[in-house]
């Protein structure tokens, strides 16, 4: 018969087991999983660059869903529909403090902050800058951005 510790401590142990098992990676697949994701999100913020919306067919799934800053939602063919409005108005995106989580070989989380600067003379109200959250999953061999969320910072 098991004691009353070993009722408590076989249930939190089982716990334990799952959540530490994506910490048990490797050390080399966790690093090339970063550099990896670390490249698509820079891909990514290149398009603004480029104006080439052909690398967003890739990196974006077919049911991802972004969630805006005002709270609005849209799949992929709306998100990519919305970029040549931003060239537009936007003189340049830039990105920094990218962190990347991993969870798994196959899911992670990237963080990051960019800031979008407004075309025109600069001034108050010209710049601004959001948090982002890009999950990512591994799909036959392929990452794939699955859902992105901004908040906008004040």
């Amino acid at each position: 018969m098991m004691s009353l510790s070993a009722w408590v401590l076989a249930p939190l142990l089982a716990l334990l087991a799952l959540v530490a098992a994506p910490l048990g990676l490797p050390e080399a697949t966790r690093s090339e999983i970063v550099r990896t994701l670390e490249g698509l999100e820079k891909e990514w913020f290149r398009v603004y660059e480029t104006r080439d919306l052909g690398p967003l067919e890739d990196l974006i799934a077919d049911d991802f869903v972004a969630t805006l800053s005002d709270g609005a939602m849209r799949g992929k063919r709306a998100h990519i529909a919305a970029y040549p409005a931003d060239f537009e108005i936007l003189a340049a995106v830039t990105s920094d403090e990218l962190r990347v989580s991993v969870h798994s070989r196959d899911a992670a989380v990237v963080t990051g902050l960019y800031t979008a600067t407004l075309r025109g003379a600069p001034g108050p109200g010209t710049t601004t800058r959001y948090r982002y959250t890009d999950t990512w999953l591994r799909r036959d061999g392929r990452w794939q951005c699955v859902a992105t969320h901004e908040s906008r910072l004040e």
